[in-house]
């Protein structure tokens, strides 16, 4: 039986008076790909904050590995975490950026890089590592993004649009690497995207849309469910929503 590695309970949150969440539920098992798709101003990025401890909890309840959101020395733990913005230092190099992300998690020099050794090597950093970041291009930027969150081998990682602004070829190298490590059951992600062409029919899936979670499922169900041609097209259905607009 598989563990819930996520679990989002009537989660609900607004801005003054703005309702942005409405009683948002869906959990992540381990070893899952798990997409959030949905819109600009869905309420990705405030779940996103909420999971991160960005924002604080207003209502329902958030559970990683078990513990309770507000527990944040143990649920926090165990997640890795590649920001919509980027984070790297550029004047600093590959080497020296997962350095001090890895001092921050009590690890050696030493302890960092055997960490990510596999990981350097199958995103091809390896020899990057003494280049300063300001010269790579944004792909190879997002990649080392990725290894930093894999330091300490976390069991959740989180990704909000980590994609945005990469070339074709970029997005599904990254995609492909991610999923491979799901496929090995090393890993458990949640990917949120507004991009349709990133979800396979395999993926666990929700739909968000105005705060509010739609529908559930894998992609191939939830498009069987509604029996809709595509995922565009049920997107469109269960939304009432053009994407393309």
């Amino acid at each position: 039986m598989k563990i819930t590695i996520l679990e989002l309970e009537n989660v609900s949150h607004s801005y003054d008076k703005e309702m942005v969440l409405k009683k948002v539920s869906f959990s992540i098992e381990e070893a899952s790909f798990f997409v959030l798709l949905g819109l600009n101003g869905a309420g990705k990025s405030t779940i996103f904050s909420l999971l991160t401890r960005l924002l604080n909890l207003q209502s329902g309840s958030i559970k990683i590995n078990g513990y309770m959101i507000q527990n944040y020395s143990k649920a926090l733990k165990d997640i890795g975490i590649v920001f919509q913005e980027p984070t790297l230092d550029l004047d600093l190099t590959v080497r020296q950026n997962l350095y001090y992300y890895g001092a921050l998690k009590g690890l050696s020099f030493k302890e960092t890089i055997a960490s990510i050794k596999d990981e350097l090597t199958n995103l091809d950093l390896d020899e990057k590592l003494d280049t300063k970041v300001q010269k790579l291009n944004g792909g190879h930027r997002r990649r080392v993004e990725i290894v930093r969150s894999l330091i300490n081998k976390p069991k959740l990682l989180l990704l909000d649009e980590a994609t945005v602004g990469l070339d074709l070829k970029s997005r599904f190298d990254i995609l492909d690497y991610l999923r491979r490590k799901v496929q090995k059951g090393e890993i458990s992600v949640l990917w949120i995207t507004h991009l349709f062409d990133e979800v396979q029919e395999s993926d666990s899936l929700a739909i968000i849309h105005k705060g509010e979670i739609l529908a559930t499922g894998t992609a191939e169900s939830i498009i069987a469910e509604y029996k809709q041609a595509d995922l565009t097209q049920t997107f469109r259905y269960v939304t009432r929503e053009n994407p393309d607009a």
